[in-house]
């Protein structure tokens, strides 16, 4: 077996056993490439770097139940693209809901339920975030509110990169858990990362 699929088969062996310096080197060696890969095909920098996320946050938090049959590389990399084919399914959705409405002459109205339906949405994110740990908050702040880069923001905390890195996927995880128990339109949570202005400071990770 080549040394390459043997490191591979190493490191998804450490995640499953709790090693996150393991999953970190795993995040090192493959950001770049999926974000990459996901760019070309999509386009939106924050989309792309949401689902680049949400896929090492699943390789995380589903490590003990990983059934990987072909190289961890694939599995990423077939991960992002999944994630990529939903988004587009989720753009098709909205598209036609908005022409519908459009036709109906209903645009106004949607549009106010709409707004009425993210300012709440907005509000139950910001109740979210003040329930984070000190630490998890300081950093989700630093990034969202202030716009700073992880290496900023591990120069200011004095934390490492790595550490900025697992404070906001864990944020994320957090805000997808809360937020999916709201009972909104799957539609609109499934698409709200094409919406970045509505989130302001309280935005999914990116």
């Amino acid at each position: 077996m080549p040394e390459k699929e043997l490191n591979e088969l190493e490191l998804l062996e450490r995640i499953k056993n709790g090693d996150e310096s393991a999953f970190i080197e795993v995040y090192d060696l493959y950001w770049k490439r999926m974000f990459n890969f996901g760019y070309k095909r999509l386009g939106k920098r924050e989309i792309v770097e949401g689902i680049v996320q949400d896929v090492f946050i699943d390789l995380w938090t589903k490590r003990t139940k990983l059934e990987i049959h072909t190289s961890l590389q694939a599995f990423l990399f077939t991960s992002v693209n999944y994630r990529i084919i939903n988004q587009y399914k989720s753009q098709s959705i909205r598209e036609r809901f908005t022409l519908r409405e459009k036709s109906k002459g209903e645009q106004q109205n949607s549009s106010t339920d709409e707004k009425v339906l993210f300012n709440d949405l907005k509000t139950n994110i910001k109740k979210v975030v003040r329930n984070f740990p000190p630490q998890r908050k300081k950093v989700y702040q630093l990034r969202f509110d202030k716009g700073l880069s992880y290496i900023e923001i591990s120069e200011k905390l004095e934390i490492s990169v790595s550490t900025v890195e697992k404070h906001l996927m864990r944020a994320l995880k957090d805000l997808r858990i809360n937020l999916k128990e709201l009972t909104f339109s799957a539609c609109v949570f499934q698409g709200l990362e094409s919406y970045p202005e509505l989130l302001g400071g309280v935005h999914f990770l990116n």
